[in-house]
């Protein structure tokens, strides 16, 4: 198939497109090919022509077929986040994320953690400063591996894989909390 490379809506959309489309269509990208070391040649040739497959009939569509089409995926992916959030089945203690963070606030105070009590923070901004280091993993982490660090540590549930279709809605779900703040990966609170 030959795109219309010249054409101002493919100049405009398909840098767009081709850095977003796969989150939006359930592949995972060229963020996942960093952890396909242990693949065989095989599994990266398959999720190549998997993604090519949908990328053409994406590109097959009429522009405004295109944007509704990413606005329903992400739709659909918010709305599947803000029932994880809620989710009292995410752990083991009848609390879901919603339980400390009502609409991405807080409810103030602190929850136990070992020995110290942990002040229960907003959620709101707080996307915009991962991935950045986390003294409790001892690493650089993303908002993915932040959400599991609550769902371990504070629901008393087993992680999420960071792939899977449940992480990647809660995360989208958590980043709208932090719509309009200025991205500032690293950034710690004060």
């Amino acid at each position: 198939m030959k795109y219309p490379r010249n054409t101002r809506s493919a100049r405009l959309l398909f840098p767009f497109i081709a850095l977003l489309a796969p989150a939006f269509m359930g592949h995972a990208g060229p963020v996942a090919a960093q952890g396909m070391s242990g693949k065989t040649p095989v599994a990266v040739k398959a999720m190549q022509g998997s993604a090519m497959k949908t990328m053409e009939k994406f590109m097959a569509m009429p522009a405004d077929k295109q944007k509704a089409y990413v606005a329903q995926k992400q739709k659909e992916s918010m709305d599947r986040g803000e029932v994880a959030f809620k989710d009292t089945k995410l752990g083991t203690n009848g609390f879901s994320c919603a339980t400390c963070h009502p609409g991405g606030k807080t409810t103030g105070g602190s929850v136990p953690m070992g020995m110290m009590q942990m002040p229960i923070p907003s959620l709101q901004g707080v996307a915009a400063t991962f991935p950045k280091f986390k003294i409790g993993n001892d690493a650089v982490i993303t908002l993915a591996d932040m959400n599991n660090n609550c769902i371990v540590m504070f629901l008393n549930g087993e992680p999420l894989k960071t792939d899977s279709q449940k992480a990647r809605d809660l995360a989208l779900f958590v980043t709208g909390f932090s719509q309009g703040v200025p991205y500032s990966p690293g950034k710690q609170a004060e």
